[in-house]
């Protein structure tokens, strides 16, 4: 799988080109960051599971988020669960003492999407 030397985003087998930095990508996954090697006797646990269309896309977003707030998080799962009904599930995975504090971030990362207001009937705006 390569994956971007810039940001370090992974992409799929046959992609040649980073869509946001521009740049050409390395082979093979991208190298761990030092702080992420820590304690190699750390537990991980699930902070939330993905199924569905866009599982792998809502992970790699949560996971995102939690690697701004300075946790280390890890995806777990088959890309299978985003193209088969009854795949198996992806799982956003942390150290088990940054359980509480990831879900809580996660949590409000995905209730903080921004929905649309119904678009109203143009007689009703005319009559107001």
């Amino acid at each position: 799988m390569p994956y971007c030397p810039e940001c370090q985003a992974e992409y799929v087998e046959g992609a040649t080109k980073c869509m946001d930095c521009g740049v050409a990508l390395a082979p093979g996954l991208p190298p761990v960051p030092e702080e992420e090697h820590g304690d190699p006797n750390a537990r991980f646990v699930p902070v939330r599971v993905f199924q569905g269309l866009h599982a792998q896309f809502q992970a790699d977003l949560a996971r995102n988020v939690l690697q701004e707030e300075g946790i280390p998080s890890t995806i777990i799962g088959d890309l299978g669960a985003e193209m088969l009904p009854g795949a198996d599930a992806v799982q956003l995975v942390v150290r088990e003492e940054d359980q509480a504090r990831a879900s809580q971030i996660v949590e409000a990362f995905l209730e903080s999407d921004v929905r649309p207001e119904p678009l109203q009937d143009d007689d009703q705006n005319s009559e107001n």
